[in-house]
């Protein structure tokens, strides 16, 4: 029984929010651990200890300076060991750093050693991150801000000021961004090229510029935008911008924009600078329909992340601006798997279940499945998406269902699933319980901070799903490269070894899962989404 709540806090000291993540991460698969939580003591953290019952009295006196440290346990002994364990993980860490980095104390100090710098990677507490990055953009430092909890309004000032000085501001809840072929914060390893992306998305982003890697052609810039930049009130500030960077950058011969779609002043700003391109613009905003804005020899429309990426890397290599549409890879394939799918599973099983570690992917997914299904079956997601059901609890499934296990109502006090899978793996063991649950949708992101075997990590699970007395199919995708830090041909042995059916993209992901479900069949002549505008 996890009775056991202890605190210890390390005073007047910061660590990054990855490191606090993959610290709590390591923690979590000790013996006899509940809940291991890493955080700094801002008056905006203590509430999400409150909601997993781990906000003790020393952690309410915590100050935003301090390092909180709360876990649950079986017993007291176990919880010492674990915060022992914790602050060891951490120095580790720190000393590993410092092995191989100059650390300065403040951005004034780092640019009077280093002065040819242009760029500065802020991840510190919401309430800190609109002082520090006024302070970075007064230096003329364009910036990557990770941090999230940044006020809406205080994001339109600091954008406008970036804007101003002719810098960029890359967030705020920039998860990834690749610069001169330099990852920043969440991102793959992929060979330099002449595409470029700007983006509102980071998984989003890491799917196009794998696939771009795959098909041989590389890329060079991934901006990142923050996924609030094409709301109105913002108005794509950091987009734009993004854009006529990428436009003057010789390097470049093509842009790829990528987000969900902006809001309606934003999108008609956006889509008015694309015309002003003297390069060509392929522009992905999941959920609007291809051909809705295409602009002859200069910027189309496509539907799903894939359909960027294949139509990018068939415009470098053919100078065709055109939209490659998503079809299955090796349809022969396909039809194997359907025609094992309709001979394996009984009649009871009709459900999809998607567990996503990525935000987009889950998006991205319920739009081509909500396509997919007869209109008599309801997709139940914790995304807004037309055409789907919001659901009132997304840690209980029902019918069909796709959630993003990224989502806060998952990760409070606890890190994300792709750093730790710990919440994913036991969801995934409820699925396979369920007699009616015809296929289960699974995303892997490789890649730096992400965990670093993720595949081999589910090996338990996915040993008790094969000892099922009935077949689930397992639909999986993993977004990476073969330089990565994960060993992705490994990965995919192991997943290939066990029976899972692994598919180039999230798009052919989603919709294999769609026809294993409703025991459909390939139309080869058309295109993943139909419906959706």
């Amino acid at each position: 029984m996890l009775s056991i709540v202890k605190t210890y806090i390390i005073k007047q000291e910061y660590r990054d929010s990855v490191q606090l993540m993959r610290a709590a991460s390591a923690a979590s698969k000790l013996e006899g651990v509940g809940i291991a939580s890493v955080l700094m003591g801002t008056p905006k953290n203590k509430p999400l200890l409150e909601e997993v019952n781990l906000l003790t009295p020393e952690a309410e006196k915590a100050t935003a300076n301090d390092i909180i440290i709360s876990v649950k346990t079986s017993t007291e002994a176990v919880a010492q060991i674990t915060i022992d364990f914790i602050i060891d993980f951490m120095n580790k860490e720190a000393a590993s750093v410092q092995e191989t980095t100059t650390v300065f104390r403040s951005i004034r100090g780092a640019l009077t050693r280093i002065p040819e710098v242009n760029l500065a990677v802020i991840s510190v507490p919401g309430e800190y991150a609109t002082r520090d990055t006024r302070l970075a953009l007064e230096q003329n430092l364009n910036v990557l801000l990770f941090s999230d909890n940044v006020p809406l309004e205080d994001e339109s000032m600091l954008k406008n000021e970036a804007h101003k000085r002719g810098l960029i501001l890359m967030g705020p809840d920039c998860g990834t961004a690749m610069i001169k072929n330099i990852g920043l914060a969440f991102s793959n390893i992929v060979k330099p090229g002449p595409i470029g992306i700007v983006a509102a998305s980071g998984t989003g982003t890491q799917e196009v510029m794998t696939l771009c890697h795959h098909r041989g052609v590389g890329v060079t810039h991934a901006i990142g935008t923050g996924s609030r930049d094409v709301k109105d009130t913002i108005g794509g500030i950091s987009m734009i911008d993004g854009l006529h960077a990428l436009d003057r950058d010789p390097t470049i011969k093509l842009i790829i924009i990528v987000s969900k779609p902006p809001e309606e002043k934003t999108l008609r700003k956006i889509l008015s600078e694309v015309q002003k391109c003297s390069k060509p613009v392929i522009i992905n905003f999941l959920g609007k329909k291809a051909g809705y804005y295409d602009y002859p020899g200069k910027a189309i429309t496509v539907n799903t992340l894939e359909e960027a990426a294949y139509s990018a890397t068939n415009f470098v290599q053919s100078n065709e601006l055109i939209c490659v549409p998503t079809i299955f890879d090796d349809t022969t394939q396909v039809k194997r798997l359907l025609n094992d799918a309709k001979a394996t599973l009984n009649s009871k099983q009709k459900y999809i279940r998607g567990l996503y570690a990525g935000g987009t992917f889950t998006f991205e997914a319920a739009m081509i499945i909500s396509d997919i299904l007869p209109e008599s079956d309801s997709l139940w997601t914790n995304v807004k998406l037309k055409g789907t059901k919001l659901t009132n609890d997304p840690k209980i499934s029902k019918e069909h269902t796709l959630i993003d296990m990224g989502a806060d109502e998952f990760t409070v006090g606890k890190p994300h699933p792709m750093i730790d899978q710990t919440e994913r793996t036991k969801r995934f063991l409820e699925e396979i319980e369920d007699p009616e649950v015809a296929v289960i949708i699974l995303d892997f992101v490789l890649g730096y901070g992400s965990h670093e075997d993720p595949i081999n990590d589910m090996r338990e699970a996915f040993s008790k799903w094969k000892a099922l007395d009935r077949t689930i199919h397992i639909v999986t995708h993993v977004c990476g490269t073969d330089l990565d830090p994960q060993d992705i041909k490994k990965s995919m042995t192991l997943l290939n070894d066990l029976g899972i059916h692994v598919m180039p993209t999230n798009a052919q992901a989603a919709k294999l899962a769609a026809l294993i479900a409703t025991r459909g069949h390939i139309n080869e002549s058309t295109t993943l989404v139909k419906k959706n505008g």
